[in-house]
Formats: structure tokens, sequence, C-alpha cells
């Protein structure tokens, strides 16, 4: 029972989330309060469901494409100031400079905008397909992140939580701590399974370069998954005691915690 229970907590751990460099870009270009609304609304300021980009996002995304650059620059934000990404007919500069949101077009000052005979175009669109498009089967039933953001997080936790219980397991001599720490470590190796092709449905649905971040991220994730199946199957066979398995564990360890920082990376910050 104690076995299970510190597995149940390790699931219950996997809520991690990275600093996102385009956010506080973003941020120290505006010189935005933290009791803005741009500042509040984070990451939903380019983005729907993480990794999808809203129409402000994706004006944001292209111009950083354009230019060759990674990072948002006070520059490019005013590069997009009288475009209307989200077809409210405000303009991006008003809205910003108005503190309301240029991606979503339920977001936008009080009145009429600016150059409109009327209120068309002001009740906002549908932010999972502003394009009035009709949507494909798959994408009404499965968005385009295929749930990989919350998938992700099982092996994430579950394996760096058994690293963590072996190693403490290993120097307290505590065999039911170390059995805990197998379970995680084995159940976090097989949701792998789940979550390496809900990643690449991502890639491949939302239009990702295998470039830059999203390269790193990929190789990074491979190697993890290759490392910690090497260290499952290894550790299958009893509670080892040799510098030699530790070392692996540590190195799977680290290879998921940084697969996992460039995977936050890639969804929050670009």
């Amino acid at each position: 029972m104690k076995a299970i229970f510190l597995v149940l907590i390790g699931m219950a751990m996997a809520t991690a989330m990275a600093t996102p460099e385009q956010m506080e870009a973003f941020h120290s270009a505006l010189k935005l309060r933290d009791t803005s609304r741009l500042f509040k609304a984070e990451c939903m300021t380019c983005h729907t469901t993480p990794p999808e980009h809203n129409p402000f996002g994706k004006d944001v995304r292209a111009s950083l494409k354009a230019i060759g650059k990674n990072l948002i620059t006070l520059q490019l934000i005013q590069s997009l100031d009288s475009k209307d990404s989200d077809g409210d007919g405000w303009p991006n500069g008003e809205e910003i400079k108005k503190d309301f949101l240029p991606g979503d077009p339920k977001s936008h000052p009080a009145g009429m905008p600016p150059k409109a005979t009327s209120h068309e175009g002001m009740m906002g669109a549908n932010m999972n397909n502003p394009s009035g498009t009709q949507k494909s089967l798959l994408n009404q039933f499965v968005p385009k992140h295929s749930f990989h953001p919350l998938i992700i997080h099982f092996p994430i936790a579950l394996f760096l939580f058994g690293a963590a219980l072996e190693v403490f397991g290993w120097r307290r001599k505590d065999a039911t701590m170390r059995k805990a720490g197998w379970w995680a470590l084995l159940f976090g190796t097989l949701s792998t399974a789940v979550a390496l092709p809900t990643g690449l449905a991502v890639f491949l649905r939302s239009g990702f370069l295998w470039q830059g971040t999203a390269l790193i991220h990929f190789i990074l994730a491979i190697s993890a998954t290759l490392l910690m199946t090497a260290t499952v199957l290894w550790r299958r066979k009893g509670a080892h005691e040799t510098k030699a398995y530790f070392a692996l564990l540590l190195m799977a360890a680290a290879l998921v915690g940084a697969a996992g920082h460039f995977g936050a990376q890639l969804v929050y910050g670009s």
C-alpha cells in the first residue's frame, strides 16, 4: 500500500511548467505592469489552446520567421500596429495601447472601432476556427494539440519521481521506497507509448518546423525515451546498487527534464 500511495503522489505532481521566454520578451518590450490585462493574459495573448496560435500569435510568428529573429521585440510588435489580426475592427496597436488582447475578437475597447460604420464583426469570432471555414471531422473531435500537453506530464513526472525514490530508497536502505520507485519508473516509461505519437501528431497538424527549439525538443524526447527504456529493462532484474546503474538513471532523468523544458518553451515561447 505504501508503494502504491507514493506512486499516486508522483502522478499528482504532473503539473510542472517552464518559464516562457517569448512571454517575458513581450512583457519587457511593452513594459507591462503586472496588473494589466495583457500581463495577466500570459501565453493566451498569442495562443488559443497551446500550441495553437490565435490570429495575433500567427502574425507574430510569421513576422519572427520573416526577419529571422527568435525573440519578440518592441519594433516587431509596432510593425503589426496597423494590422487588425483578430478582425474585430480595432488595429492591434490601438488594442495594445488601451490594454486589450489583439488576438481575441471579444476583447476590444468600448464603442465603435476606428473607421467603422457599423458594429459588424465586433461580436467575436470562433477562436478555434477564426477564419470561419468548416473544420474537418478530425478537428471537430480532436484538437490540434492532440491532448499532448496533458499526456506528456505523466511520463515526465512519474519517471522523475521514480528516480528520486530510487536514489532516496537506496541511501536509506528502504526496500519499499525503491519498489515504489520501480513502479513509477515503469509506468512513466510505458506512458511514452502514448506521449510520443501525440507529440508527433502536434508537429504534423500544427505546422511546426523541424528546426531550432522544435528539433532540439524532438531529439531530447527520443534520447530520453531510449534511456528510460534502457533503465527500466536493467531495473526489472532487481534493485541494483552499482554506480553504472545510478549513472544511467540520472542521465535518463536529466534528459527527461531537458525534453520537458524545451517542450514547454516550444509551446509557450514561440
